[in-house]
């Protein structure tokens, strides 16, 4: 695997987030993250995804074409969002890059809900943290936040003001799993188990080890030695499905690059590892692994 050029620096991650806060004249509201019908919180679990989209044309395109999803539009043409939906269920969410960043490739960034982001802050920064973003009010959305971790990972803080979806297990195309390629699992461990007070197990995926982070023993996600050789940290989004091989040919088909295609020998032949049309990358996961 060659170093990913497309993934995307500092100052793109703060463009979307800019568009996020709603920074025209008139203040956007934004769409919820939950449409459950529970309206508590389930701090430090991921509630939400966004992605930070070059092209949102393109990404609509190929995440209809490859998983079923549609795209509702919503905020202003000054700062549009886009709310996909499988079956009428929202699942995620899309931001435009701004005009002068778009080279730079797309990218998928995780929440984690958070009521206190403000202990959070002094917490992660003491470990070696970067706060991207202060905590900012989103209408419609709650109070969010950005970071990078001690190794340049992207990650999102929010405080919901409509509570946090509840957890249900993913059916097929909905986000299944988020897992750090991290170029140094132990320290990537460390940071994360303090920072969040996260619980640690080690397993093994194959031959290589793999570290499950735990909240209150409910699984969050993983961390796993990064396969890709001079790419700085970054987090992995998952979705689920049946038919690896059929998807992977459809992701193909829809102008997606196969950075580590469907083999018998990475987790018995039951994921792929692609980069989408707008440079964002993004795996399909089969579940169980039979």
């Amino acid at each position: 695997m060659t170093p990913r050029a497309q993934l995307i620096p500092v100052l793109i991650l703060l463009s979307a987030v800019i568009y996020l806060t709603g920074c025209s004249v008139k203040p956007v509201e934004f769409p919820s993250v939950n449409y459950s019908a529970n309206k508590t919180h389930t701090p430090g679990q991921i509630v939400w995804r966004d992605l930070i989209s070059p092209d949102p044309a393109k990404s609509i395109e190929f995440y209809s074409n490859v998983f079923g999803w549609t795209a509702v539009k919503s905020g202003s043409d000054e700062d549009p969002y886009w709310l996909f939906k499988l079956n009428g269920k929202p699942i995620a969410g899309m931001v435009q890059m701004k005009e002068e960043r778009k080279r730079s490739g797309g990218e998928w960034v995780q929440y984690y809900s958070l009521n206190t982001q403000e202990d959070f802050y002094t917490r992660a920064k003491s470990l070696g943290a970067s706060q991207i973003f202060k905590p900012l009010q989103i209408p419609g959305r709650g109070k969010v936040s950005l970071y990078t971790d001690p190794d340049g990972a992207y990650f999102a803080l929010i405080n919901s003001s409509n509570g946090d979806p509840e957890f249900t297990e993913p059916s097929d195309f909905q986000f299944l799993w988020s897992e750090l390629w991290s170029n140094n699992t132990d320290k990537s461990s460390e940071f994360y188990k303090n920072a969040f007070n996260f619980q640690l197990e080690e397993k093994k995926d194959d031959t290589r080890n793999y570290i499950v982070l735990k909240n209150n023993d409910k699984l969050v996600s993983g961390i796993i030695k990064n396969p890709a050789e001079n790419v700085r940290n970054h987090w992995l989004q998952y979705i689920r499905v049946s038919d690896v091989k059929s998807i992977e040919q459809k992701a193909i088909s829809a102008g997606a690059k196969v950075i580590i295609p469907s083999d018998p020998k990475i987790r018995k032949g039951t994921v792929s590892v692609f980069i989408d049309p707008t440079g964002a990358p993004v795996g399909i996961q089969k579940w169980p692994i039979e």
